[in-house]
């Protein structure tokens, strides 16, 4: 039976096909190919949720140093520097090192091993439990970019353990976590475990038509939303992801 109350977190790009947004106490795993778009979706939905609704956000950055995914957003318009380390942090896992701490957590600098998964379970219980003695609700968002390089060199039961860790963490405290993977890139037996822990899956794919490579988007396997399994169009355009048509 469907909830018709759940509180519902919106993404800025696919509401419409989700009942309104993706449930509250949600980990979704944005599965796509190279340049598809995925980092651009789950920045969008960061900014959608940090800077228009005030949410606090975490972005751990796996594949890209903090200064350039800032670069990245402003060229959609998207400016998180009025919130970053207070209601946003950026987690430069890329660099190895995180420089500063948000307000809303703890003030030690921290180091995080790219090559353990579990060090970022660690992080996020550990800002979780920051937010509730700071007098929040424990409730955030936040996104993982990208899962690909966190997981090349990881045993199979460390990725199990942080998927289930965070997925524990996403559904005591109601956070949404954007996790992503390229298609095709990760062993088989990964992207089918992901797959089977996560709470629901956005597909991101590109297909050759005539001459032009076309973007398509499909979601399956949302818990808790009634939603089609048809892929869907969409561009990428100078203010962001948007369905066509």
């Amino acid at each position: 039976m469907v909830e018709l109350d759940i509180e519902r977190i919106e993404t800025g790009v696919i509401d419409g096909l989700i009942q309104g947004g993706i449930p509250a106490g949600s980990v979704v795993l944005v599965l796509g190919d190279p340049k598809s778009g995925k980092t651009t979706f789950q920045t969008q939905f960061l900014y959608t949720q940090t800077v228009l609704h005030g949410t606090p956000g975490l972005a751990i950055l796996v594949d890209m140093p903090k200064r350039e995914f800032l670069e990245n957003a402003r060229l959609f318009g998207w400016d998180f520097s009025p919130i970053l380390d207070e209601y946003l942090y950026l987690i430069d896992a890329y660099s190895h090192r995180i420089k500063s701490a948000p307000k809303f957590s703890f003030t030690e600098d921290v180091i995080i091993d790219p090559s353990n998964p579990l060090q970022i379970a660690k992080f996020v219980k550990e800002t979780t439990t920051g937010l509730i003695s700071g007098g929040y609700t424990g409730q955030l968002v936040g996104i993982i970019t990208s899962l690909t390089p966190l997981f090349f060199e990881s045993e199979l039961i460390d990725i199990y353990k942080f998927l289930e860790e965070l997925k524990d963490i996403a559904h005591r405290h109601k956070q949404v976590w954007l996790i992503e993977i390229n298609t095709g890139i990760e062993r088989p037996q990964v992207e089918a475990m992901v797959k089977a822990i996560v709470d629901g899956v956005i597909e991101m794919r590109m297909f050759e038509e005539g001459r032009t490579l076309r973007r398509y988007i499909r979601v399956y396997g949302m818990r808790r939303t009634p939603h089609s399994l048809s892929w869907f169009p969409y561009e990428i355009t100078p203010t962001g992801l948007a369905l066509r048509g």
